[in-house]
């Protein structure tokens, strides 16, 4: 398989990455679970060698985590990493459902090492003229790479673009549920952080209508830009080939594509540091390829380097904004 999503379904409008299952209804959770092909479990096993001694395996004192459907091994763990099945990730969001929240997608990526649920809530949001939808993000790992964790994901309806929220360092936009809880102390920590982040969203839209307010020039455009992703600064190297120094200009292309993105992206009127932020995300949204035919487009825009580069543009223009306007409370400073 060339991409790194195995299986997903969607609610509603198809993704633009055009991959999933369609589904015309809110499905209940274990309609989720087969719709997103995850209906199947892992388990923690001992590692073995073959002992050349005695001929007979002997235990490692390492865990790998197998996928019980078709056998195959994900991750390494370590002696108290806690397996928790999909069916178990998905158990929280039975309280959401309640509260007017929808499963709008969900799947496995990577071969099951990681599942991901994206859920929409029941808010809504203005930054200027921009309608901002609000949904939370839910992943958890089967390879020990993270435990489960949900975080902020607002989306632009204008271009469907992610808006990655990065607040200070008492109020994360991202909330950890433990792997060695039980599910009823997983639904009561979900509850706990979901009225949290209502507060922390609001103050992130806050933060971007400032944006919306911040008059750019092509200088400013230009510092953004570089601060964002301080390799585009190597756009200006070229090659020189009488001392046969070849060099593959890749920031060059990057750079001008962002910039016209400012001036020309749907939603945008290259004026303000709002229209800046939503270039670097429609880029990475949208303009940038993410594997082949851009199938990679859950990896590739929320678990990797784009989606750092998204945090990072939340945090700049955060910053930028804190300087212009001083009369902001301290309590919105990026730390």
């Amino acid at each position: 398989m060339a991409h790194l999503i195995e299986s997903m379904f969607y609610l509603g409008e198809t993704p633009w990455h055009g991959l999933g299952k369609k589904l015309t209804e809110q499905p209940t959770i274990e309609e989720a679970l087969d719709y997103a092909g995850m209906n199947w479990k892992v388990q923690k096993q001992s590692s073995t060698y073959n002992n050349p001694l005695t001929g007979m395996p002997s235990e490692t004192g390492h865990f790998v985590t197998v996928r019980m459907d078709n056998g195959n091994a994900i991750g390494n763990v370590g002696k108290k990493y806690e397996v928790l099945q999909n069916v178990e990730a998905f158990k929280p969001f039975e309280i959401i459902t309640d509260y007017g929240y929808t499963l709008e997608t969900a799947g496995v990526i990577d071969e099951g090492k990681k599942v991901w649920i994206l859920a929409k809530t029941p808010s809504t949001f203005k930054v200027g003229d921009d309608e901002i939808l609000d949904y939370i993000l839910m992943y958890t790992s089967h390879d020990g790479s993270s435990g489960s964790c949900f975080r902020d994901v607002p989306i632009r309806v204008v271009c469907n673009n992610t808006l990655n929220i990065a607040l200070n360092s008492t109020k994360s936009h991202e909330y950890k549920l433990r792997h060695t809880s039980s599910i009823h102390e997983r639904v009561n920590e979900l509850t706990k952080n979901l009225e949290t982040r209502e507060g922390n969203v609001a103050q992130a839209i806050g933060d971007m209508n400032r944006f919306h307010e911040y008059e750019m020039n092509p200088d400013t455009l230009t510092y953004y830009i570089e601060a964002v992703m301080p390799w585009l600064k190597n756009r200006h190297r070229e090659s020189i080939p009488e001392m046969k120094i070849f060099y593959k200009n890749r920031a060059k292309p990057v750079f001008e594509t962002i910039t016209d993105l400012f001036y020309n992206g749907k939603g945008n009127q290259g004026r303000t540091l709002w229209d800046a932020y939503n270039a670097v995300t429609e880029y990475h949204d949208h303009s940038k390829t993410h594997g082949k035919n851009n199938a990679d487009w859950v990896k590739g825009t929320q678990f990797g380097a784009s989606n750092r580069d998204k945090v990072q543009a939340y945090k700049v223009a955060k910053a930028m904004t804190q300087h212009a306007f001083p009369d902001v409370p301290s309590s919105f400073v990026l730390n």
